[in-house]
C-alpha cells in the first residue's frame, strides 16, 4: 500500500524522527496527540489512462506549539521527498514531486500547521 511506503520512506530520514519519533498518522492525529506530529492524507488520485502508473497527491500537515521547530520538520520532510525515487516498502516509485506548502495558525488550539503537498508518481498497485 502506497501510505505504507511513504510513511516508512519519511520515517527513515533521522532528521525527521529526531523531532517526531513516529508521531506520523495518516488521516488525523490522535485524541491528546504529543506535539510535533505530523498528517498525511491523500488529496487526490488520477492514473495515466494507457499505463499502470499512479499519481496521487499527498498532504502532509506538520502541527505543533512552536512554528520554528515545525518549520524545520517541515523541510526535512521536503529533504526526504522531494526528487526521490525507487522501491519503497515494495512499490516502485518513479518519483516524488514536491508541490508546494502553505503556512497556518489555528487561534483555538493555538497551533502552527505547515501543510505540504506533494505528487507521488509510481508503478501502480
Amino acid at each position: 500500500m502506497i501510505e505504507e511506503a511513504l510513511k516508512a520512506k519519511v520515517l527513515v530520514s533521522s532528521d525527521v524522527t529526531n523531532d517526531i519519533s513516529s508521531r506520523l498518522y495518516l488521516l488525523k492525529l490522535p485524541q491528546n496527540p504529543t506535539y510535533p506530529a505530523v498528517t498525511y492524507f491523500k488529496v487526490s488520485n488520477s492514473r495515466h489512462h494507457d499505463l499502470n502508473i499512479a499519481m496521487p497527491r499527498y498532504q502532509f500537515s506538520v502541527w505543533g506549539t512552536d512554528y520554528k521547530i515545525v518549520r524545520r520538520i517541515a523541510n526535512n520532510i521536503r529533504l526526504a521527498l522531494q526528487r526521490e525515487k525507487g522501491v519503497w516498502s515494495g512499490i516502485s516509485v518513479i518519483q516524488a514531486v514536491y508541490l508546494g506548502e502553505t503556512d497556518f495558525y489555528e487561534n483555538d488550539t493555538k497551533l502552527y500547521q505547515v501543510a505540504q503537498d506533494y505528487k507521488i508518481i509510481y508503478k501502480g498497485e
